[in-house]
């Protein structure tokens, strides 16, 4: 017959109760890290949620910012038929051009099309915005600075060459419309890009500025050297 030791039985207690206390913190640890990982799981979902909403939008924002050139470039072809057929006749004699005059480019951008556009057309056709980005491209050679990739004109000074021109304020937010209008109708021969401070910098191509300069003096009846109208 065996004899009960109470300490023992107290002691078989005491470890009985150790391991069930163990049991249900390695419970309460693997609920914690399950909910956890769930948590994770959705918060990955909703990042995987948003990457596709945002890749949506831009390709949206695409498709519409191609629709709009075309539809600028469209409106300017139709607008500048409509002023060459009010144009009277000049007569049956074919006109020739004058000895030693420089061949000017036809415009390569929707951006040089508005900019050739007549005041008037423009004023009736273009929306605020964007009749304010002919006005910076028109002027380009003088509002912008020499850097390597062409001629170059930071926002903060863009807002003070059109506050300038409105003679008023003019605010940032509109300054951003504008620089994305110049970016969206240059096509490859304006970039937009940012300074190490965040501020959006609007390059223009060199060849871009060039036409756009040729065009000016053409039209503006500039003689360069050697007697050709530029």
């Amino acid at each position: 017959m065996s004899a009960i030791n109470p300490e023992g039985q107290k002691s078989s207690l005491t470890s009985d109760g150790s391991t069930d206390e163990t049991i249900d913190t390695l419970v309460e640890v693997v609920k914690e890290q399950s909910e956890a990982i769930a948590e994770l799981q959705r918060e990955s979902e909703r990042k995987d949620e948003r990457i596709a909403e945002l890749e949506e939008q831009l390709s949206e924002q695409q498709s519409e910012s191609a629709r709009e050139r075309a539809e600028i470039k469209q409106r300017v072809t139709a607008l500048e038929s409509e002023e060459s057929d009010e144009e009277p006749d000049s007569g049956d004699e074919t006109p020739t051009p004058e000895a030693g005059e420089t061949t000017i480019q036809e415009p390569e951008t929707p951006l040089e099309d508005i900019v050739q556009l007549p005041e008037h057309l423009a004023e009736e056709n273009l929306s605020a915005n964007q009749q304010r980005a002919r006005f910076v491209a028109r002027d380009a050679h003088e509002y912008t600075r020499s850097v390597p990739a062409g001629r170059a004109i930071k926002s903060s000074e863009l807002r003070r060459v059109l506050s300038a021109g409105e003679d008023g304020t003019v605010y940032s937010q509109t300054v951003s419309r504008v620089i994305d209008y110049l970016d969206k109708l240059g096509d490859e021969d304006v970039k937009v890009s940012e300074t190490q401070a965040g501020e959006r910098v609007v390059v223009f191509t060199d060849e871009m500025v060039k036409r756009i300069v040729a065009y000016h003096n053409r039209n503006n009846g500039v003689v360069t050297e050697g007697g050709a109208t530029g």
